[in-house]
């Protein structure tokens, strides 16, 4: 399995730094055959990562699947003609930012990711679309959003 997150930025930022310690993980039991992180700013990241970490620029020839962390993201990513399988990491400041409307056309076209149950119950009110809730944060887990 081939997987990338798209971020705004490769910063140590807590939810950086828990998706770099399940990639380094992956990379470590060889469960992904391959794992990058793309982003759009580069920041200090405390974190030693054993995978790719690349400009955003460069997403144009990932192949696999994508886990975007903000609606911007997903736009953007959305527009890029590959062949990746997109999905969206929900954040409830993300959509205070951005929007319901704008979550509910990305809800109808790419599977949506929560991390609690009430996140969960916040997607399926405001779009009417069940989302792939993660008990864990894993690859294992990660795998189900897209089978």
């Amino acid at each position: 399995m081939h997987i990338a997150f798209y971020v705004d930025s490769n910063g140590g930022t807590p939810q950086n730094t828990e998706i770099y310690n399940v990639l380094n993980k992956a990379v470590d039991e060889k469960s992904v055959k391959d794992a990058s992180v793309f982003f759009n700013c580069a920041d200090f990241n405390p974190v030693n990562t054993k995978f790719g970490m690349f400009d955003a620029a460069d997403m144009w020839s990932f192949t696999g699947n994508l886990v975007a962390t903000t609606m911007a993201n997903v736009d953007t990513a959305s527009s890029i003609v590959n062949k990746f399988n997109l999905s969206y990491l929900y954040s409830s400041q993300d959509k205070d930012r951005f929007g319901i409307f704008r979550l509910l056309n990305i809800a109808k076209r790419f599977p949506v990711i929560t991390r609690n149950k009430e996140d969960r119950d916040e997607v399926l009110r405001l779009t009417g679309v069940e989302s792939v809730d993660l008990e864990t944060f894993s690859i294992e887990e990660l795998k189900k959003v897209w089978s």
